[in-house]
């Protein structure tokens, strides 16, 4: 989650420091209602956080799942590459064909 964090922390910056609200940030459109439960601790820092950029709390923990499953889908895609390549190496390797030939 730290790359996608890093950005969306410097995009509600951005609109701190030039005195936009951050509805154009924090906006998602809606697909389906999940309800996730959250710590205390949590709960916290998402508050702190919806205070200091004058924000919605829900909006603004939407948006961190958000990032974080961003995050995921693109380690899920280097992942993918991974295993393709090796499929592709276990596809050329001799052994592995004598083996299915077996």
């Amino acid at each position: 989650m730290g790359l996608a964090l890093k950005g969306l922390l410097g995009e509600l910056e951005s609109c701190r420091s030039k005195g936009v609200p951050t509805d154009a940030v924090t906006r998602v459109e809606v697909v389906r209602t999940l309800e996730i439960p959250l710590d205390l601790h949590a709960c916290r820092e998402l508050r702190v956080l919806a205070h200091v950029f004058s924000g919605d709390q829900a909006e603004l923990a939407a948006v961190v799942l958000r990032a974080a499953l961003m995050d995921m889908q693109e380690h899920l895609d280097d992942d993918l590459d991974s295993l393709a390549t090796t499929a592709r190496q276990l596809m050329n390797d001799p052994c592995q064909q004598a083996s299915e030939i077996i």
